[in-house]
């Protein structure tokens, strides 16, 4: 099938981003851990998910995260994110779609899936598709054109699967009608607001409740389990001697990754934000398009364009060092505000970019062309790159030999002296959250597998930055409350904390009861001689910015009618202050629906699809026989 990509094949080594499937063989910490017992993690019907195939999805998920932060995210993170279920589902879901197309009939042609290659950016040199290319990202990849061409022809299916189920989804006239009342709806209420922290003095301390307190919470007041550390390092740097590389390799380096050392164009440009939705009413636009014309007026009469930025900006990441975005590609920002960059020269101040966050003026201040470095240019970087690759081979060689004999043994120190290996004992006691100096590089999740390690027990080899290490774990001191008198200051400040909400809640119900009673928040209010206000009519798009209620407390007002003005409950806002409030008038939308039907229907209809795919697919993973072969 497709015989016309199957030809010229040649080495290249280019890691590829194919868009719709995203085929990155990212063998990140490649010499971690070892995988234990059985080679399957799960079985959808008679197809099987592979730990090396869940280990490849795990790992792109991984490294999705560490670029989304920065590289930097936590063990709490890893959690948090739960990544090792969201690998497993998302290759449970591929076989549950894949599966589904099959008996629909909703497969890929062999023209579809051409075209689908075809179209492939990666595949590409100066817009046309390159069958030499084509072959050596996949040669890359380590994947025939068969195996790869299946893979296209099952991520059509699914794509023909989902859009299946989506067409199903239909948005009404009265969902509409709905969503709008809903958005534009406005209410005026009469607020009374306690906060609790204005109430802390009133608390009284004890000690006897202090030490009480403590006791209840107990589990507020553990100092974490924490252990030592013991560890042996094999650097890269103490086998670079031992390789050499020859110009041939260098050469073939520098022809198998072209793009590494081609830099697309680039341009350094400051803006100025003028924020406005891209489903504002029309009114809201014209505002933020009339302060933005100002300011362009005063940019281009020569005004400190960072000083503008500073002073108008509402892009919080960049307003504060005068708008400077740095140096960027066309593809790191949206279209429009990329086309206006790209199409001036250093010095130029654009005209208004609208884009989806706003208005937009763009002050171009360098631009670095298309360009790519020749091999004399980059022969010594590559030269080495190569050294350490090689290096880090004879080094984990090394260390896998090393680690054989201290499993044999089961004595580190014992290992190490006799095989002349510095051992390096941490005197310092660590927490799961923290991290081993020396140790820069190693997986996320490091600190959580060597704390499943019971005491004196050994790590499996850890890649890091400068090589591998072994670690042992030399003492472990056990999670413990600690004592009264070391955490009393912690204690009282926790203690009036809690007792201060109890009493601005307990205020806060009286009064809501009294209102009840009474029918009337304002009078109530009055002879208690508390400060009450009356907001203007906001709906929930634009709720009131001094009651600040957000979320539930938000819809339960909404919620309130002429015959109950009252809620059940005093409400919390955001500044955990408990407010009381009657519901003192209702308005209907005055906005033109029209003008916003497109938007509703657009954004009601993403909905109701992702809504029906997912229950489609949640049935679908009933109807499977899904059996979890290996627990991760």
């Amino acid at each position: 099938m497709l015989d016309v990509f199957r030809r010229h094949a040649t080495s290249w080594l280019i890691k590829v981003f194919f868009g719709v499937i995203v085929i990155v063989f990212v063998f990140w910490g490649g010499y971690s851990y070892r995988e234990g017992g059985g080679t399957e993690v799960a079985r959808v019907g008679d197809q099987v998910i592979s730990v090396a195939e869940y280990d490849r999805t795990y790992n792109q998920l991984l490294e999705m995260y560490r670029r989304q932060f920065g590289g930097a995210i936590s063990e709490e993170m890893l959690k948090q994110f739960n990544l090792r279920k969201q690998a497993l589902d998302s290759l449970i879901d591929q076989h549950v779609v894949g599966r589904a197309a099959r008996e629909l009939g909703l497969g890929a042609s062999d023209q579809e899936v051409q075209q689908r290659i075809l179209e492939f950016a990666a595949f590409q040199t100066e817009g046309a598709f390159d069958r030499q290319r084509y072959n050596a990202l996949l040669q890359q990849n380590r994947l025939t054109p068969e195996t790869f061409e299946r893979q296209v022809s099952e991520e059509i299916g699914r794509e023909k699967v989902e859009e299946f189920v989506k067409r199903r989804a239909v948005v009404t006239e009265e969902e509409i009608l709905a969503d709008f009342r809903f958005t534009h709806q406005r209410i005026q209420l009469s607020c009374v607001s306690f906060d609790p922290k204005q109430v802390e003095g009133q608390v009284v301390v004890e000690e006897s409740k202090l030490r009480a307190y403590h006791e209840q919470h107990q589990q507020k007041y553990r100092d974490p389990e924490k252990r030592q550390f013991s560890y042996v390092k094999f650097r890269l740097d103490e086998h670079l001697g031992q390789v050499s590389v020859s110009d041939e390799e260098i050469r073939q380096y520098y022809e198998e990754n072209p793009d590494k050392y081609h830099q697309d164009a680039e341009v350094r440009a400051r803006h100025i934000l003028f924020s406005v939705r891209e489903d504002a009413p029309d009114d809201e636009v014209a505002k933020a398009k009339s302060e933005a014309e100002k300011v362009l007026a005063e940019a281009r009469k020569g005004a400190d364009f960072a000083a503008l930025a500073g002073k108008h900006s509402k892009d919080e990441g960049t307003a504060g060092n005068g708008g400077d975005l740095g140096f960027f590609g066309r593809e790191r920002m949206v279209q429009p505000f990329s086309e206006a960059a790209f199409s001036m020269k250093p010095g130029e101040i654009s005209d208004l970019v609208r884009s989806p966050y706003g208005f937009h003026i763009i002050k171009v201040e360098d631009v670095r062309p298309e360009s790519t470095r020749t091999l004399d240019q980059v022969r010594v970087e590559i030269e080495a790159a190569l050294k350490e690759e090689k290096g880090r081979d004879v080094a984990f060689r090394k260390v896998t030999d090393f680690s054989d004999v201290v499993y044999a043994q089961q004595d580190l120190d014992k290992t190490s002296k006799s095989m002349q290996r510095e051992i390096v004992n941490i005197e310092a006691w660590f927490t799961a959250n923290d991290r081993i100096p020396d140790l820069e590089g190693a997986p996320p999740d490091i600190m959580g597998k060597l704390f499943t390690l019971p005491e004196k027990a050994l790590s499996d080899v850890i890649e890091v930055s400068d090589g591998f290490v072994l670690v042992q774990v030399r003492a472990v001191q056990a999670e413990r409350t600690l004592p009264f008198e070391s955490v009393k200051d912690r204690v009282e400040k926790d203690f009036r904390e809690e007792e201060g909400r109890k009493l601005a809640q307990g205020k806060a119900a009286e009064l809501l009861e009294s209102a009840r009673k009474s029918g009337s928040l304002a009078e109530v209010a009055a002879s208690g001689k508390l400060e009450i206000r009356k907001t203007d009519f906001f709906s929930r798009r634009q709720p009131d910015k001094d009651l600040k209620l957000r979320g539930d407390g938000l819809s339960r007002v909404f919620r309130l009618q002429a015959s109950q003005p009252f809620p059940e409950e005093p409400l919390t806002d955001i500044s955990s202050r408990f407010v009381v409030c009657q519901l003192m008038g209702r308005l209907d939308p005055d906005a033109d629906i029209e003008k916003e039907r497109p938007m509703i229907v657009k954004r009601l209809l993403a909905q109701k699809e992702n809504l029906a795919w997912r229950n489609w697919l949640d049935e679908r993973r009933k109807q499977a026989n899904i059996k979890i072969v290996k627990e991760l």
